[in-house]
């Protein structure tokens, strides 16, 4: 599905299964009809979304800001973000690609006004 073959639906129903999602879409009324749409991307309006709670961002949120670690160092900006089995990644960029676990241990600070992440992850390999 590319950006010609954008569409809205109503949410009818949903629910979490597993590590993915089970939505009901409001047009979509058959096996064969909801399955010609795996893999497709959900976008959402932003104003629908419900506000974070503390220390909790929306990754998109996050894309571009600029990482240093707690030392100091500056290590790069916020590239994207990656789903693995045990956590999220964010994959920053600078002088090389750092992929720093987006967990409270490793993001200690993050300042959205100001545009930085302060992490807890060495500026050089140890």
């Amino acid at each position: 599905m590319g950006l010609a073959d954008r569409f809205e639906r109503r949410l009818l129903e949903g629910r979490v299964q597993g590590r993915g999602l089970v939505a009901r879409l409001e047009g979509v009324e058959d096996r064969t009809a909801a399955a010609a749409l795996a893999g497709a991307a959900i976008e959402v309006a932003r104003s629908a979304l419900p506000r974070p709670g503390k220390r909790q961002f929306y990754r998109v949120d996050l894309i571009g800001l600029a990482v240093r670690n707690e030392q100091g160092a500056e290590l790069g900006t916020v590239a994207h973000f990656i789903d693995t089995p045990a956590n999220a990644v964010m994959v920053v960029q600078g002088d090389r690609e750092r992929w720093i676990p987006a967990t409270p241990r490793h993001i200690r600070k993050v300042d959205l006004s100001a545009g930085w992440v302060a992490v807890d992850w060495p500026a050089e390999e140890e």
